[in-house]
C-alpha cells in the first residue's frame, strides 16, 4: 500500500479524516472518509457506501436536476444540512 498522507481537517463543528484507508481481507484498500463530533462521547456511527463521487455533492455533480427538485419541493433544501450528502448514501 502507498503510504498514506492523513488529511484531517475542522468544518462544521466536526472532525473530517478524509480518504482514511481501510484494508480489507483479501487486501485491497478502500478509502473512506471519517466525520466525527469534535467533543468526546459516544455517538452512534452510520456506515455508508455508493459508487457514485464520494467528494462531490448532489447538487455540484447533478446541479439541473437539483435545481428543478428544489425548484419543484422547495422544502428538500429548506434548512438542509446536506452539504457532504453523496448521491444514493445517507446525509
Amino acid at each position: 500500500m502507498a503510504a498514506y498522507l492523513e488529511k484531517t481537517e475542522t468544518r462544521n463543528n466536526m472532525r473530517i479524516d478524509w480518504d482514511v484507508p481501510i484494508r480489507m481481507d483479501d487486501g485491497l484498500v478502500l478509502r473512506g472518509n471519517v466525520y466525527r463530533p469534535m467533543t468526546d462521547g459516544k455517538y452512534p456511527v452510520i456506515l455508508s457506501y455508493g459508487p457514485y463521487g464520494k467528494d462531490l455533492a448532489f447538487q455540484d455533480l447533478y446541479s439541473t436536476c437539483w435545481e428543478i427538485m428544489v425548484k419543484d419541493h422547495p422544502d428538500v433544501d429548506r434548512n438542509s444540512s446536506n452539504i457532504h450528502q453523496s448521491w444514493e448514501v445517507v446525509d
